[in-house]
């Protein structure tokens, strides 16, 4: 070493100068330090967190809610159970049908009354056709009554209830519903109620049949306490002579009309006519007629031919609730 200063030339160890021996020490050294943090991360253990979902976070407020819906059956259910605890709604009756024709007052008027209507379609429909104002007394055991009704309404036709009652004879059958001889005020009441309370639109009631339970006045006041009730009318059809209808409606303080003439007993146009001709004269003699017929074939040709000519006569055809107010008012 001594040789190499004394020739001016640094000292070099192994003929290594010092500044690479401390430059490469220096290395050395921070690779030890990189290496243990190195192996200190790799053998720390590391804390347990929640799993997270795989897609992007949504802030709280907009997470969208499960909706929870009922299968249809079980809606369904729900609609009819809240529907039973809904009151039920009674048939609303209509006490008018149609407004009568304005009239000179002193005219004489007629009201024909169809009944037995609704069982045979074709014959309903071929009647309500005919032009009115008609009643048109609708069987109670016929079906869709309320469609009836308003084919009738919109005709411009007045509509009673055609209400079957025991005859005489045992061989007549008026028909489901019938109010018989035999039974009691409670019977009467219940049997009403199905014939009368499963639709409306109709100003009264007419008996189909009935000269047995006509003529019985006990029971027949007990219809008239319900015809009360129920605001209706009673058009007597007069099945017989001595029949209790009218005055178990007076006693009852119904408003009542009594037939006058049945236009088809006899299934022919020219007797049809005939009778018909009676009504107009029994019009001219007391100042109203009411007429009783049914939708047979025979009577729907002689009414086509007739009542076009009523007019051309000094005769209005009216409903039978104008019948009623002439009659109410006379003297």
């Amino acid at each position: 070493m001594a040789e190499n200063l004394k020739h001016g030339k640094p000292r070099t160890w192994y003929g290594v100068r010092p500044v690479f021996l401390i430059a490469g020490a220096a290395a050395l050294l921070g690779f030890g330090v990189i290496s243990g943090v190195a192996f200190d991360l790799a053998t720390r253990p590391v804390a347990k967190s929640a799993p997270r979902p795989m897609a992007a976070a949504v802030p709280s407020h907009e997470v969208e809610q499960p909706i929870i819906r009922l299968p249809k059956e079980e809606q369904a259910s729900e609609s009819m159970l809240q529907a039973t605890h809904e009151p039920e709604r009674q048939p609303e009756v209509q006490t008018v049908a149609v407004a009568p024709p304005s009239m000179d007052r002193s005219q004489p008027v007629v009201a024909i009354v169809i009944d037995d209507l609704g069982l045979d379609r074709v014959r309903a429909q071929k009647m309500i056709a005919l032009s009115g104002p008609l009643t048109l007394s609708m069987m109670t055991y016929a079906n869709d009554l309320k469609g009836l009704v308003a084919q009738a309404h919109g005709a411009g036709h007045e509509v009673m209830a055609h209400l079957p009652m025991e005859p005489i004879d045992p061989k007549e059958n008026p028909g489901p519903g019938a109010l018989r001889a035999n039974m009691d005020e409670a019977e009467i009441r219940k049997t009403l109620a199905a014939d009368l309370d499963g639709w409306s639109g109709y100003v009264g009631v007419n008996n189909h049949m009935g000269s047995k339970f006509t003529k019985d006045r006990e029971r027949m006041a007990v219809v008239m306490q319900e015809l009360k009730t129920r605001g209706l009318l009673w058009l007597d059809s007069k099945t017989i002579g001595d029949t209790m209808g009218s005055a178990a409606a007076k006693a009852a303080g119904v408003p009542y009309v009594e037939r006058d003439v049945f236009i088809d007993n006899v299934e022919d146009v020219a007797a049809i006519t005939e009778q018909l001709e009676k009504l107009i004269a029994t019009a001219k003699s007391r100042g109203t007629g009411i007429a009783i017929g049914h939708p047979h074939d025979t009577t729907y040709a002689a009414l086509q031919a007739w009542l076009p000519t009523l007019a051309a006569r000094g005769i209005t055809l009216v409903p039978v609730t104008e019948i009623l107010k002439r009659r109410a008012s006379s003297p």
